[in-house]
């Protein structure tokens, strides 16, 4: 029984968390707790239980878990909710699954952060792009458009030719 439920509680946690959009760091959450890196686990049970009913076993066990829980950027704030309510029934199992789920989304996202910023710096040290030149480039376009009318004129004169030939035939 155990099994099936932890199973089922990391896949709803993970769909959960691919699903949704999150919060940037130092940014409020739509349910105005601000989210920062910096922040200890403390500041977040005070920010959520000025919100939130937060069961006093998740303050005396899981305070990591609140932290994890703010700072992850794929929850909205009635997953949060949800989880916090829900903490207090999961079994030790489930806590350590849905620990794993947390730990893992925000360690992969620091990776991806830190290759993107690598790639960014890298695109950054890349020769500079050159200003365009609007005359120069509006001249080309002008050629362009001449260089189309001209054979639009020609293929025009041509099918009249065509045109007169088949007609005397």
């Amino acid at each position: 029984m155990a099994d099936t439920t932890t199973t089922q509680t990391a896949a709803t946690v993970g769909s959960t968390m691919t699903s949704q959009k999150g919060v940037k760091q130092g940014m409020a959450g739509s349910d105005g707790i601000v989210v920062d890196k910096n922040k200890s686990q403390e500041q977040y049970i005070t920010d959520a239980e000025a919100k939130y009913i937060v069961p006093a076993i998740v303050r005396e066990k899981f305070p990591d878990l609140v932290k994890l829980i703010y700072e992850t950027e794929s929850m909205n704030e009635e997953e949060r909710e949800y989880w916090l309510q829900i903490m207090p029934i999961m079994s030790e199992e489930q806590i350590v699954k849905f620990r794993e789920i947390l730990v893992n989304e925000r360690d992969q996202l620091a990776k991806l952060d830190k290759e993107y910023n690598q790639e960014m710096s890298r695109i950054d040290t890349k020769a500079p792009v050159q200003p365009l030149d609007e005359t120069k480039r509006l001249e080309e376009i002008n050629k362009i458009k001449a260089a189309e009318a001209a054979q639009n004129t020609k293929e025009t004169g041509e099918e009249e030719a065509l045109l007169g030939q088949l007609n005397n035939l």
